[in-house]
């Protein structure tokens, strides 16, 4: 393990000192890629802490999921994100857009339900990939003259993947989750830490209540604020998005997942459903009402977190729908490059 200064002797002392450094910095993430071991874990790496965090994920995994793709929706409104997402024409397509996500997703997948020491790594593949998907996009970014991946657009990030969870758990059926909250915490402390997120930049604090006040000052200044005036590029970007993840999942509609996304966010969303996209935000919002009910919501959630877990299985092993759409190479996911 590294011997470091701890998280929190680093960090801003104050809520409102982290955000300002968010809003100010102009740190670049470094463009050369380096392999992050198990001798990369900070001194402060807690197991229980860690476990009780991965925990929470994967007896939560629909919502937590759920929460993600909103929470990465809502990101790319952020005009310096969506820049480089755009730069990088990782969406140029819905072949595309689909396997950049389902790579995303999958990995995050990894992240919550394997072992941090498994044998065959494969918790420490997973952040390479990602840690190698954004060296590369910085180091091309600095070769044609424009700036890499900032620090803060990686701290905005992790709220796409952390912010829901702490804000509105109750419209994520999460609404006993108190107890799991510190290792969530602790978890995504050590994600961002070995994504190359700086300390004094990282969003998750010493206490819940700091790391809800941060992540309430990102979702009301920038995200809500980026949402509610969004960049010309922003829905052509996220139709595709949402088009790709249909290859996923048939039952995701573009406006649905949008209507959600805006609502927890504490934003209306503007567009007028229509009455498949009605039925279909209904349908959700049922779910995730029993998700968290006493005693049905274990058998609602046990039942739903295995279609996901089969759906991410046929994702990866019989991906029929973009066979047929898109032909076998392009569908094609390179999970884990030879790095």
């Amino acid at each position: 393990m590294t011997d470091k200064k701890h998280i929190y002797d680093v960090q801003p002392a104050t809520v409102d000192e982290h955000f300002q450094l968010l809003l100010n910095c102009k740190e670049e993430i470094d463009p050369k890629f380096v392999k992050v071991t198990p001798d990369n874990l900070p001194e402060w790496y807690d197991e229980k802490l860690f476990k009780k965090g991965q925990k929470l994920c994967m007896d939560y995994l629909l919502t937590i999921i759920a929460a993600n793709l909103s929470g990465l929706i809502a990101i790319l409104a952020v005009p310096d994100i969506l820049e480089i997402l755009v730069d990088s024409k990782n969406n140029i397509t819905v072949p595309i857009s689909y396997k950049r996500y389902m790579q995303t997703i999958l990995h995050i997948y990894a992240l919550h339900k394997t072992e941090l020491f498994s044998p065959d790594l494969l918790w420490f593949k997973a952040i390479n990939a990602i840690r190698w998907r954004h060296s590369n996009a910085t180091r091309k970014r600095i070769q044609k003259g424009l700036n890499g991946i900032y620090q803060k657009d990686m701290a905005i990030t992790q709220f796409g993947f952390i912010g829901y969870v702490f804000l509105v758990p109750e419209k994520l059926g999460m609404t006993n989750i108190e107890k799991y909250l510190s290792g969530f915490n602790h978890y995504w402390q050590i994600i961002g830490y070995l994504l190359g997120i700086s300390d004094r930049m990282n969003i998750c604090r010493k206490t819940i209540a700091e790391t809800r006040e941060l992540c309430k000052k990102i979702q009301n200044e920038i995200i809500a604020k980026h949402l509610n005036d969004p960049h010309p590029e922003y829905m052509k970007y996220v139709t595709n998005v949402t088009k790709g993840i249909w290859y996923m999942d048939v039952s995701v509609n573009h406006d649905t997942l949008l209507y959600l996304t805006y609502d927890l966010t504490g934003l209306k969303y503007k567009k007028p459903l229509s009455w498949y996209s009605y039925l279909n935000l209904k349908y959700r919002q049922f779910v995730i009402y029993m998700y968290d009910k006493p005693y049905i919501g274990f058998v609602v959630r046990m039942i739903y977190n295995k279609i996901v877990v089969i759906t991410l299985w046929m994702v990866v092993n019989f991906p029929i729908l973009p066979w047929i759409l898109f032909g076998k190479e392009r569908k094609s996911l390179t999970l884990y490059p030879n790095l």
